[in-house]
């Protein structure tokens, strides 16, 4: 497996691991060199150093032999001899011992360590053999005088030529083992420099070697992938991310962030994708009001020129009608006035009874022609309810596709804040997905904010949808009135008719008497001035009913001015 796609705990190990084992082979150098000198420098004193120690304590012994046996010759007593002799033993034993000892030390010089036991030796036996007997029997001063000549004279000389050539040997001895020793430590000064070099050199390669693999198989890769994410949080979507095919924690960065860098992308499309829709809807939601308001206004305005037209029509009816309806008051006094003379002019009475027959036909037709007015303008404000209750009903949906959007701007804020928190979970990586989280939020706010507008707005509709329809009540109310007042006047110009009827009978059977057509005039005279207040009346509604309707229009114009200005 290639070294990029170890695990960064694995390439750390393994280069810490490196710098150890470098390490443990300088140390292991330095030890060796040290054990090659300790050994050596041990040998050098167990050999040659031993046995020159022994050999200069033996040299010490021959001397302390020769010390010993002065001290003989200037005993007198018997005891001072033997202790004399003590000494003298002690000191051969001693110079025995140490070159024995120099001898096993140094196996190269036996032959001469020998050669020096036998000298010593020699010289006890034969050339002070008289000179160390006399001094350890004699105690006289004769026999010590005669002792010491031949100690002075023969066994000191041979003593101190022995000791010369040992002291010459020792001396031989500690230059060697001087320069040998200086050789050692100079050789292992060398070593531990050679070695030191050698070991920092490694270290110093395999260093630059970790420092080189962990700056290209690490560093390089985490500082690309911090510039990435620095990247994506300056909201810099189209960077590419290295690395993924990688095995280790670096490819896992890298696959993590390019699934962030594709989250991103996806949050920044349906962001504006619901920008768009947004911007959809608040059009679809203006051409709508714009719609309902132009539809609202064509029907309220024909409804209320309608209403117009209609109080118009009304108001010329009742005109007319008060016109009849004195005209009917003066043909009944003039009726009257020929009832008086009935009996001489019956011909002339028959023709007012048929003027007034047709007058009251025109009456009958104009008090038809309101009834049907006012039926039009009942049934125009029937539809007008209708329409109006759609409207409002439509305002009423407007309100649920409101509180759809309030509802879907809280569940965008609701995915905002469930993404904030994941941003923060994720740490370091998630500040750039955090920033988008924030401005879905926001744009969420923002929504709710933008349907809490529309639905005040639709609010003001339906308050005056409501003031609309209690407008409309009130002139179906008007109608209401109107056509009582129409149904009041067509009763009259029934009584009216009967009375002309009655008026007709009478001219006809006028012999019968002048009474009767007396009493049928004063009924004329009460239809005619009950249908001259009818008249009123119609005229006072027709009046209300266009003040009403010129409110219509208003409240209208109102209305649409507010809806489209949302």
């Amino acid at each position: 497996m290639s070294f990029k796609n170890w695990s960064i705990l694995a390439k750390v190990l393994s280069l810490s691991g490196l710098l150890l084992l470098t390490g443990a082979g300088a140390i292991f150098a330095v030890v060796r060199t040290a054990q090659n000198t300790e050994t050596e420098l041990r040998t050098m004193l167990e050999g040659d150093a031993r046995g020159l120690a022994a050999l200069a304590r033996a040299n010490r012994a021959v001397v302390f032999t020769s010390r010993s046996i002065y001290e003989a010759l200037t005993s007198t007593t018997t005891q001072g001899n033997a202790a004399a002799l003590k000494h003298q033993e002690a000191g051969i034993a001693s110079f025995e011992r140490n070159i024995q000892r120099a001898a096993e030390a140094m196996p190269q010089r036996g032959a001469e360590m020998r050669a020096v036991q036998a000298k010593f030796k020699a010289s006890l036996d034969t050339t002070c053999a008289e000179t160390v007997r006399l001094a350890n029997t004699g105690t006289t001063p004769e026999e010590n005088a005669r002792a010491t000549a031949l100690m002075t004279s023969i066994c000191d000389p041979a003593l101190q030529t022995l000791t010369d050539a040992i002291a010459a040997s020792v001396e031989a001895l500690q230059k060697d083992v001087d320069v040998r020793t200086d050789a050692i430590i100079e050789a292992a000064e060398e070593n531990t420099i050679f070695t030191e070099v050698f070991a920092g050199l490694a270290m110093l390669a395999v260093f630059g070697g970790s420092a080189f693999a962990a700056s290209v198989g690490i560093a390089r890769p985490v500082r690309r992938i911090t510039d990435i994410l620095t990247s994506l949080a300056d909201e810099k979507l189209d960077v590419a991310v290295d690395g993924t095919e990688r095995k280790d924690e670096i490819g896992q960065m890298a696959r993590s962030t390019e699934n962030l860098r594709a989250a991103l992308v996806e949050a920044e499309r349906l962001r504006d994708e619901a920008a768009l829709q947004e911007k959809r809807a608040a059009e679809k939601i203006l051409a709508e009001r714009n719609q309902i308001a132009n539809e609202f206004e064509s029907k309220m305005g024909a409804l209320a020129n309608g209403f117009a037209s209609s109080s118009t029509q009304v108001a010329d009816a009742a005109r007319g009608l008060s016109a009849s309806a004195e005209e009917t008051s003066r043909q009944a006094q003039a009726v009257a006035g020929a009832a008086e003379e009935a009996s001489n002019n019956v011909q002339t009475v028959a023709a007012s009874t048929e003027e007034m027959t047709a007058s009251i036909r025109e009456i009958g037709s104009r008090v038809t022609r309101a009834a049907d007015i006012a039926r039009d303008a009942s049934e125009a404000t029937d539809s007008t309810h209708r329409e109006i209750t759609d409207l409002s009903q439509a305002a009423a949906k407007i309100g649920e596709v409101v509180d759809l959007i309030t509802n879907i701007a809280s569940q965008t804020n609701l995915l905002a804040l469930n993404a904030t928190i994941e941003a923060a979970r994720a740490g370091e990586m998630g500040k750039g997905f955090a920033v988008v989280a924030q401005e879905v939020k926001q744009l969420a706010a923002q929504t709710a904010k933008a349907t809490e507008e529309i639905g005040s707005k639709v609010s003001e509709i339906q308050g005056a949808t409501r003031r609309t329809v209690g407008s409309i009540e009130k002139i179906v109310g008007i109608i209401g009135e109107i056509q009582d007042a129409t149904a009041a006047i067509a009763s009259s110009i029934e009584e009216q008719g009967a009375a002309t009827q009655e008026i007709a009978y009478n001219t006809q059977h006028a012999a019968q008497g002048t009474g009767a057509v007396n009493d049928n005039i004063s009924g004329v005279g009460r239809a005619a001035e009950m249908t001259g207040a009818a008249s009123t009346q119609l005229m006072s509604l027709s009046s209300s009913l266009s003040s009403q309707a010129g409110d219509l229009q208003q409240e209208v114009r109102r209305f649409v001015n507010n809806l489209r200005a949302g």
